[in-house]
């Protein structure tokens, strides 16, 4: 059966996905932790079906890719918006993010770098958001398809590198067309728990 199972992509390609991932973030991730997909906005609806019950709220970090919120309602769960403002460089606070959560949240999507601001998540900024997202026991959909586009010496950390407790907890969401100019190709991945994983690929 293992030589069918390509709906997830073949294992070379999840084999090559983990050496990425390690050479690139540090992160450890075996073959069965990744789904390869026609596209990261794929990975996106596969995290969000293997994620969301009707109902169930969702934090989108506004401005954001116009996709993210209809997605949510793709699964029949409730976008929450909360707004960034330029004055705080586009960044989503501690406090902003407790003051959005309800017993209904289920995740948060985060674009790290974002499309459309270009702002960057400092190392010590994820760590109080995913502070906020252990204390509440939600899930973080990272969005890091746009880790390699950094200029002036910017460094990219990934929300997954920081812990198996926010690791966990963490669904990796990455693709070939922006880093290697690929968009023809249409290969996205997710990088997740392997009970995350066995939800998203049924």
């Amino acid at each position: 059966t293992t030589l069918f199972r390509s709906s997830i992509g073949t294992l070379a390609l999840r084999k090559a996905v983990c050496e990425r991932l390690k050479e690139d973030m540090g992160l450890d991730y075996e073959p069965t932790n990744i789904i390869c997909s026609s596209g990261a906005k794929h990975c996106l609806y596969l995290a969000l079906k293997a994620l969301i019950n009707p109902g169930d709220e969702v934090i989108v970090v506004e401005p954001a890719w116009v996709t993210y919120s209809e997605i949510v309602r793709m699964v029949e769960g409730v976008p929450v918006s909360v707004l960034t403002r330029e004055t705080d460089d586009f960044m989503l606070t501690p406090e902003e993010l407790e003051a959005a959560i309800t017993p209904k949240t289920k995740c948060i999507m985060l674009n790290n770098p974002s499309n459309p601001t270009g702002m960057l998540y400092y190392k010590e900024e994820l760590e109080a958001l995913a502070e906020v997202c252990v204390k509440h026991d939600l899930y973080i959909i990272s969005d890091e398809i746009y880790y390699s586009l950094l200029y002036d010496g910017l460094t990219f950390t990934s929300m997954a590198s920081l812990g198996e407790e926010i690791k966990k907890r963490t669904i990796l969401i990455n693709g070939v067309s922006k880093t290697y100019a690929m968009t023809g190709w249409r290969i996205g991945y997710m990088a997740a728990s392997k009970e995350i994983i066995s939800v998203a690929e049924s």
